[in-house]
């Protein structure tokens, strides 16, 4: 973590592929600062309703670019949970433009074998954090949440439902009702409601450095050769506000520590309270003295500086 940053609190990473999401999400910002980690431009604050500081990025389309800043601002920030807001494509008719989507899963829908007259899937699929997604059904029931959206000049003629379930996400934008890869989606991955293009980089990110995340979408076009016409009519700034209000709800009902409920002895679920299930994570700092102050899953080590030695 960045030293003095956010104090001894972690704050919650919100991550936007492109600039109208990321000024979906900063509409909710109170008090924005700058933070500069490694090239990446961030600004950081709180928003209503929260305990949490918020750190906002922009980290362009794909899942690699997702991934690469994803991890740089783990690293940099220890952050409690990572969010990612945007929009996406429809893949379901009763999912709607401006609808709202929690990936209760992901697949990474790019891997495959080719032979020489079939093709053979192999795709990688991850499920998000479960207090996370708890907390998302907590805050998304009912339609409390939908007093924090902010739309500017856009008029949706529907408020939006709150659909969890999961996400298909790769390199291709869809936008077609007839090509080989809509066929591929719909036959394959069946349950899948909309595709994006990031959800798996930051999956694969918070699997590896076991950090909370989660995906909230907001439908901006229904993959089916009218994606023009619909941006046109401003459903992508529709999409995007009510995915940054409907993660401004999360972040806001999210604890001080997500929790998991553990035996005593730490082997297994239990029936009594929950107790905080430490992520792994090492903090280092020095002070001017040269004494390293280390704290890794929960442990503190302070180690001092070189000593003189003895004659």
């Amino acid at each position: 973590m960045l030293e003095g940053e956010f104090g001894s609190t972690s704050p919650v990473v919100v991550l936007t592929a492109i600039n109208l999401e990321y000024n979906a999400v900063r509409e909710y910002l109170l008090n924005p600062r700058r933070v500069i980690h490694e090239g990446t431009w961030c600004e950081a604050g709180t928003v209503a309703g929260s305990e949490h500081q918020v750190v906002i990025a922009e980290v362009g389309p794909g899942n690699l670019r997702t991934a690469v800043v994803a991890e740089q601002l783990r690293t940099a920030f220890a952050p409690l949970a990572i969010i990612f807001v945007g929009v996406a494509g429809s893949l379901k008719s009763d999912v709607r433009l401006g609808d709202v989507v929690v990936a209760d899963k992901i697949y990474a829908y790019d891997g495959s074998k080719h032979g020489p007259d079939e093709q053979f899937a192999r795709p990688a699929a991850w499920s998000p954090s479960h207090a996370l997604l708890q907390t998302a059904l907590h805050a998304l029931r009912g339609s409390a949440w939908q007093e924090r959206i902010r739309l500017g000049t856009y008029r949706p003629d529907r408020l939006p439902e709150v659909h969890v379930k999961p996400v298909a996400s790769g390199e291709t934008v869809l936008n077609s009702m007839d090509s080989p890869l809509r066929e591929r989606l719909v036959r394959v991955f069946n349950d899948a409601v909309a595709v994006e293009m990031e959800s798996a980089g930051l999956a694969t990110v918070a699997a590896l450095g076991k950090v909370d995340s989660l995906t909230i979408r907001g439908i901006s076009d229904l993959a089916d050769g009218a994606k023009a016409s619909a941006d046109a009519l401003g459903s992508q700034q529709i999409a995007a506000s009510h995915a940054a209000a409907a993660a401004m709800a999360v972040i806001a009902a999210l604890p001080g520590e997500l929790m998991e409920a553990t035996a005593a002895d730490g082997s297994g679920p239990a029936d009594g309270p929950p107790v905080p299930t430490p992520t792994l994570r090492q903090i280092n700092k020095a002070d001017h003295k040269g004494v390293v102050n280390a704290v890794q899953n929960g442990n503190q080590s302070i180690v001092n500086g070189p000593q003189a030695k003895p004659r």
